[in-house]
C-alpha cells in the first residue's frame, strides 16, 4: 500500500535531501521578508522606499530570467545550486554584519537584494528543473504539492521568529541582525545538502546556440494556449494581488498604529497558514477529474478576498482574509505547477519553469515596486482593492471562458505543442 499521496515522494532518498534543504533556505528567505520590511520602514517610514527594495530584486531577474532557464537546461543543475546557494549566504552574512555594528542604511539594503536576485535568476529555474529527475512521474503531484507547501508552510513559523528577533532581544537592529545571520546559515545549510544529492545522467539537447535555447522555450510556450494562459495568470496574480505583501507595514501601522515586528510577521503568518492548508487542500484533489475549475475558482476568488482585506475595518479581520485569499492562491498555484511539470518535456522544463519562476522573481516585486510608488499617493487600501479586482475579473473571464483549462486532465490536454529544438 502507497504513503499517503501527498507524502508518497518523500520516499526517494534525493528528492527527501533536496527539499529538507529547499525548506531551510526559504525558511530563511520568509524571516528576511519581514526583516527587510522592518528595517526599511524603521529606517525610512516610507511605502515608497519599500516598493523601491521590491524593484531592487526584481530587476535582476528581468535582465537575467530567461537566460536563467536557458543556463538550468545546459549545466549540472546540482552544482549550479550549490553555487547560487552559497552566494546568497555570503551577501546575508555581509548585510548582517553592516547591520550587527549599526551602519546599516537602505542602498545597503537595496545592493543586497539586488545581488541576491541575481543569483536567484539562476538558483529559481534549476530549483524547479532539478526535482523531477529526484522522482519517479508516479510521484509528479506528491513531489509539487510538497515544494508547494514550503513557501506557505515556513511562512507560518519564520515570519514570527524574525518578528521576536527584532522586538524582544533588547537592541532592535541587533535583533534584526541575528535574524539576518540566521538567513544566512539557512542558504550555507541548503548548498551544503545538494553535495549530498545524487543526480541520475540526464541527457539534454543542445542547440546551436544559447539564444535559439532561449527563443525555442519561449517559442513552446506561446504554441501553447494553455501553457500560455498558465504563465499569463500567475504573472497577473503576482503583479497585482501577491505584491500587497509589501504593503504589509503600511496595513499593520493603519490598523494597530504600530508598525513592530510581530504585527508584521502575524499577517506572513496568517499567509503562511492558509497557503499551506491551500496546497494541502491541491495536492489532495489528484484524483478530481475538471482540475481546470480549481484553477479559474482559486484565481478569481483569490482577487475578491483581497478586495475585502483592503477594506477590513480592524486587524483581526485582515488575518482571516489573508488566510483565506492564501488558500485560494495555493489552490491555483499547485493545480498550474502541477499542469506544467506534468505536461512540459524534460529538454524544455528549464526554460519554461523558468519563465514561470518570474512570477515570484519579476512580477510579484514588480507590482510591489508599483504598490509602493502608488500608495505614497493614494490609500494603500484602494491600490490592493483595485489589483484584486483585476486579478478577480482576469480569473473570471480571461481564463474562465477558456475550455481547454477547464478541462486541462479531463481531455488529456490535447493542445501540446510539438517537442523541436
Amino acid at each position: 500500500m502507497r504513503k499517503l499521496g501527498i507524502l508518497a515522494a518523500l520516499r526517494h532518498r534525493n528528492f527527501r535531501i533536496y527539499w529538507l534543504g529547499f525548506v531551510t533556505s526559504v525558511s530563511g528567505m520568509q524571516m528576511f521578508l519581514v526583516v527587510q520590511a522592518w528595517l526599511v520602514f524603521d529606517l525610512t517610514g516610507s511605502a515608497l522606499q519599500l516598493g523601491l527594495v521590491a524593484l531592487a530584486r526584481a530587476l535582476p531577474s528581468v535582465i537575467l530570467g530567461l537566460v536563467g532557464g536557458v543556463v538550468a537546461d545546459k549545466v549540472d543543475q546540482r552544482r549550479l545550486l550549490i553555487a547560487t546557494t552559497a552566494g546568497v549566504a555570503a551577501i546575508y552574512l555581509a548585510l548582517g554584519t553592516l547591520t550587527w555594528i549599526g551602519v546599516v542604511q537602505v542602498w545597503h539594503i537595496l545592493v543586497s537584494v539586488f545581488l541576491v536576485g541575481g543569483f536567484q535568476a539562476f538558483d529559481q529555474p534549476s530549483r524547479q528543473a532539478i526535482f523531477p529527475n529526484l522522482i519517479d512521474r508516479l510521484d509528479m503531484m506528491s513531489a509539487v504539492a510538497l515544494n508547494t507547501t514550503i513557501h506557505p508552510g515556513t511562512r507560518i513559523f519564520a515570519p514570527v521568529v524574525a518578528g521576536l528577533l527584532i522586538d524582544y532581544l533588547g537592541v532592535q537592529r541587533q535583533g534584526a541582525a541575528l535574524a539576518i545571520f540566521i538567513v544566512a546559515g539557512t542558504y550555507a545549510t541548503f548548498s551544503y545538502m545538494m553535495f549530498k544529492v545524487h543526480l541520475p545522467p540526464i541527457e539534454r539537447v543542445h542547440s546551436s546556440s544559447g539564444f535559439q535555447d532561449l527563443k525555442n522555450g519561449i517559442s513552446y510556450i506561446l504554441a501553447s494556449p494553455v501553457f500560455r494562459l498558465l504563465i499569463i495568470t500567475s504573472f497577473i496574480n503576482a503583479f497585482f494581488g501577491m505584491s500587497h505583501v509589501t504593503l504589509m507595514p503600511v496595513f499593520a501601522h493603519s490598523l494597530l498604529g504600530d508598525a513592530s515586528g510581530s504585527a508584521i510577521s502575524l499577517l506572513f503568518t496568517a499567509a503562511g497558514i492558509g497557503g499551506l492548508m491551500g496546497a494541502v487542500i491541491g495536492g489532495s484533489l489528484g484524483a478530481m477529474r475538471r482540475k481546470g475549475w480549481l484553477i479559474i475558482g482559486g484565481a478569481s476568488m483569490y482577487g475578491g478576498l483581497l478586495i475585502a482585506f483592503a477594506f477590513a475595518p480592524w486587524y483581526g479581520l485582515a488575518l482571516a482574509l489573508e488566510w483565506l485569499a492564501s488558500i485560494c492562491l495555493q489552490v491555483f498555484s499547485v493545480t498550474s505547477q502541477s499542469a506544467l511539470h506534468t505536461l512540459v518535456p524534460d529538454e524544455f522544463r528549464g526554460r519554461v519553469m523558468g519563465i514561470w519562476g518570474m512570477t515570484h522573481s519579476v512580477m510579484q516585486p514588480l507590482g510591489g515596486m508599483v504598490a509602493g510608488g502608488a500608495a505614497s499617493g493614494v490609500a494603500a487600501s484602494v491600490v490592493v482593492a483595485i489589483g484584486g479586482g483585476v486579478v478577480s475579473l482576469f480569473g473570471l473571464f480571461g481564463v474562465g471562458r477558456e475550455s481547454r483549462i477547464r478541462n486541462i486532465w479531463a481531455e488529456g490536454t490535447a493542445t501540446l505543442p510539438a517537442r523541436s529544438v
